[in-house]
């Protein structure tokens, strides 16, 4: 974290250069986030927790919950950690506003979420496995485990969520978003490069082209990344599972976290939470914790 320029991932804070203050090695900050999607989209109740109609968990509540549950391995775990996580989240994965935090998409429980739903690009994308290119183009995107459809914002977006599921190489369909709106589908923002849906008909789906492919390749530049270089690192991620004392190098789109992606540890405890289980001390809490409340409009 950069006293002036805020969090950061990276040797150094990309603005100022400075090395800031270290709050968490990337190994855990995989483990905070698979269990914060576990939380935050699958199963809050595991933890103690209530989650609103919204999707927001209250983030003192969850660091505690954590804590207890995880004991000494997640002692360091502060309010801050999840700011953090939040505020670097390269997908925009998840929202602080008023000391509580949210999923924006991916959530496997029933909500009523309200999100944006200005700025919806003309065309949208979504990966198919090759063996359902033929249903899904006569009945349409429906959601499978989760509540809402996914669709990406580019061609290589799509193309990179596709290709961490098991099975063939997907197929990339192309939503015409613009038309669905125009005939009354929502479509929602729910972070940097994911959209929701309810549902698509069938008549707003076609095959992606060479054109998109284009498209997508120079938006990917305008964002300082190569298209290759994405490919390649994406499939080389899937050929290589890291070991038990191996840093994980990444933060892997957590999407498909489920319960039994968390440790017997991380579940284990009473299932009732009491006032004092749910309490933090103020002496495990950092200055900058606790001036949260005053820094809503930051985060």
């Amino acid at each position: 974290m950069c006293n002036e320029h805020g969090y950061f991932r990276s040797e150094e804070c990309p603005i100022c250069g400075d090395e800031g203050k270290f709050l968490m090695s990337s190994y855990e900050l995989e483990s905070l986030g698979r269990i914060m999607a576990g939380i935050l989209r699958h199963f809050p109740e595991k933890f103690g927790l209530q989650m609103d109609e919204e999707g927001f968990v209250d983030i003192y509540r969850m660091v505690s919950s954590i804590k207890r549950k995880r004991g000494d391995r997640m002692r360091w775990l502060r309010p801050t950690h999840i700011i953090g996580l939040v505020e670097t989240d390269p997908k925009g994965r998840y929202q602080v506003e008023n000391n509580h935090v949210r999923a924006t998409y991916g959530h496997s429980i029933d909500l009523s979420m309200s999100l944006p739903t200005d700025h919806i690009p003309e065309r949208l994308y979504y990966p198919a496995d090759p063996d359902s290119i033929e249903s899904l183009t006569k009945e349409g995107l429906h959601p499978g485990d989760r509540t809402m459809v996914h669709l990406s914002k580019t061609w290589n977006d799509a193309y990179e969520a596709g290709i961490h599921r098991e099975g063939p190489e997907p197929i990339i369909l192309r939503i015409d978003a613009e038309e669905a709106q125009n005939n009354g589908i929502i479509i929602q923002r729910a972070g940097k490069t994911v959209f929701t849906v309810e549902e698509i008909p069938a008549d707003f789906i076609s095959l992606a082209d060479e054109e998109d492919i284009e498209l997508s390749r120079k938006e990917m530049l305008e964002r300082g990344v190569d298209p290759d270089q994405v490919e390649e690192e994406e499939v080389e991620e899937i050929d290589h599972i890291p070991g038990d004392d191996e840093e994980i190098a990444g933060d892997e789109d957590d999407d498909d976290v489920e319960e039994d992606d968390l440790s017997d540890d991380d579940l284990e405890g009473e299932d009732d939470e009491t006032d004092e289980d749910l309490n933090i001390e103020d002496d495990d809490m950092t200055d900058e914790d606790l001036d949260i409340e005053d820094d809503d409009d930051d985060n």
